[in-house]
C-alpha cells in the first residue's frame, strides 16, 4: 500500500476520530432507524455491508475506494446497488428452510416444484437453483412462475407469496445476496 496513504489513514487530523460520530448526532428516532439498518446489512454481503457503514460514518467515497481497492465510481456503483438491495430485503419476511417446506408441502406436491419455491427464497439465483435440482434455468423460471400463479390464490400463504413475489421481480437485484462463501473468497482477494 502507498506509504502516504497509511500516513494520511492513520494521521490524527485525517483519521476517524476527527470525524463526527454518529452516536451524538442523531435522535432518538434516527439512531433506532440506524440500528435497524444496522441489523439488517447481515443480509447482504460482508463487503457491501462494510462500505455502507462505512459510508453512513462519513467516509467518502474516493477514501472508501483507496480502503477497499476500487475506484471512486465502482463505489458509487457498489453503494447504490447495496442500498437497493438492502431496501428490497427489508421488504422480504424472513422464513427459514424448514418452515418454507412445511408450509409450501401443502400445496406442491411435487418434489422439483417445491424445491424451486424454496430455492429461489434462499438463494436468488435461477441457474443456482438450476444447478442444484438439476434442471435448466428456463425449467426453473418455469416453474417458478407457475408456482407464484397457484401461491396467489391461497390466503394462507399471502406472507410466503408476496416475499416470493418480491424476490421474482428483483432477482438479479438480490442475486448474491447470499452467497457468503464466495464473498469470503473475493474479501480475501481485496485484502490479500
Amino acid at each position: 500500500m502507498d506509504q502516504r496513504l497509511l500516513e494520511s489513514l492513520f494521521s490524527d487530523d485525517q483519521g476517524l476520530a476527527s470525524l463526527p460520530s454518529y452516536y451524538d448526532e442523531l435522535d432518538e428516532e434516527s439512531q433506532s432507524l440506524f440500528n435497524l439498518v444496522l441489523e439488517e446489512m447481515e443480509k447482504i454481503s460482508p463487503l457491501e455491508a462494510d462500505i455502507i457503514e462505512l459510508h453512513l460514518k462519513g467516509i467518502s467515497q474516493s477514501l472508501l475506494g483507496k480502503i477497499f481497492g476500487f475506484t471512486q465510481p465502482n463505489i458509487h456503483y457498489r453503494l447504490n446497488r447495496a442500498t437497493e438491495r438492502l431496501k428490497m430485503m427489508v421488504q422480504i419476511e424472513d422464513f427459514d428452510e424448514e418452515e418454507l417446506t412445511e408450509r409450501l408441502g401443502t400445496v406442491f406436491r411435487n418434489e422439483k416444484d417445491l424445491k424451486v419455491m424454496v430455492y429461489i427464497y434462499l438463494w436468488s439465483s435461477q441457474s443456482k437453483v438450476a444447478k442444484l435440482i438439476g434442471e435448466s434455468q428456463g425449467k426453473v423460471r418455469y416453474r417458478f412462475m407457475k408456482g407464484l400463479k397457484v401461491l396467489e390464490e391461497i390466503g394462507e400463504l399471502s406472507d410466503i407469496y408476496k416475499s416470493l413475489k418480491l424476490v421474482g421481480e428483483n432477482i438479479s437485484l438480490l442475486r448474491g445476496a447470499h452467497k457468503t462463501e464466495e464473498m469470503k473468497s473475493m474479501i480475501a482477494k481485496v485484502i490479500l
